[in-house]
């Protein structure tokens, strides 16, 4: 109970009602005022309209409304898949490349690349890299995100800036319409392409085909991801949705004056128009999910677990070599 209370209190703070307060719910309340002062203080006769035409109408909003938000849930939960699937192959890439891979400076190599994935994928998929304090009008917009990128890579790269993977990538990164990510599983497909048969007892083949699945299932993870980003809903079911409830919500007025009277018209008008434009709203925030998908948690999900990966293998290696 308490939590709704809560919910209840806070209603004016919160964002999407900071979002809709204006011009949506402004000039719905300015209709609703204007027709409560003209029908008691002007008119002679009471203008209104009857409520039995716009009960359809309210109907065929809510279930629009309704379709709408579906839709872009639907994309929210695929996108929260996708992102969950890279941080699933990111481990198994990283458990398998430390048993399978025959060199250390490959395995570390591996490493650094499956983390520089998963930094690469914020920035591809969220044009700020989830640095949400970066203004796009600012001058400097472009320069302050290669900034960041490069400042994550070095940490990936261990502050070191004449690695050659770290030159290539950042590099990658200055040219536009490069697809950084998919070029990062490039180099590590180059990595298990080198590793090669030393022990003729090793089956080197089947652990490389094993590798690869893992680096196929990061590409086809990366691809869902971008379908969803350039793939918005249809603007013409957006524009439509959004020019019915404009108008259901600027006649609505009318509808209810003769049963809520002058006290009531405009504060009923604005609690029906808000639930409604809400949900509208909802589904426009949540179509484009990574804006709101916390992307930075999935990256550094993965980047904790490749650390710990390749110290506990290293771990392990000690071990083995003392007994």
């Amino acid at each position: 109970v308490y939590r709704h209370i809560r919910h209840i209190l806070t209603t004016f703070g919160a964002s999407p009602f900071q979002r809709l307060l204006f011009p949506d719910l402004f000039i719905t309340s300015a209709i609703a005022g204007g027709l409560t002062y003209y029908n008691e203080f002007v008119a002679t006769e009471a203008l209104w309209m009857d409520g039995k035409g716009l009960a359809a109408g309210t109907t065929a909003i809510a279930l629009l409304s309704g379709f709408r938000l579906n839709a872009s849930y639907g994309r929210f939960v695929e996108a929260r898949t996708l992102l969950g699937a890279v941080n699933t192959a990111s481990r198994d890439l990283a458990s398998n490349a430390s048993m399978w891979l025959n060199t250390e400076e490959n395995k570390d190599r591996m490493m650094k690349l499956i983390k520089a994935f998963s930094v690469a994928l914020i920035f591809h998929l969220n044009s700020k890299g989830d640095h949400n304090q970066i203004r796009r009008n600012q001058e400097t917009f472009h320069e302050q995100i290669y900034a960041e990128f490069r400042a994550e890579m070095l940490d990936v790269f261990q502050d070191d800036d004449e690695d050659e993977d770290f030159v290539q990538v950042c590099s990658w990164f200055r040219s536009s319409g490069t697809n950084v990510p998919l070029g990062i599983t490039l180099m590590m497909r180059d990595i298990i392409s080198q590793n090669n048969d030393e022990d003729e007892h090793l089956h080197v083949s089947v652990y490389n085909r094993e590798l690869d699945l893992r680096v196929q299932k990061l590409v086809a993870s990366l691809g869902g991801c971008e379908r969803i980003q350039k793939t918005p809903i249809p603007t013409c079911f957006t524009r439509h949705t959004s020019r019915l409830i404009f108008m259901w919500s600027n006649l609505l007025p009318f509808a209810i004056y003769p049963v809520c009277g002058p006290l009531f018209t405009v504060p009923s008008t604005l609690a029906i128009t808000y639930s409604i434009l809400g949900l509208e709203d909802i589904g426009v925030q949540i179509e484009e999910p990574f804006n709101i998908l916390p992307l930075r948690q999935y990256s550094d999900g993965v980047y904790d677990g490749v650390d710990f990966i390749r110290s506990v293998s290293k771990f392990a290696d000690k071990t083995q070599e003392e007994r």
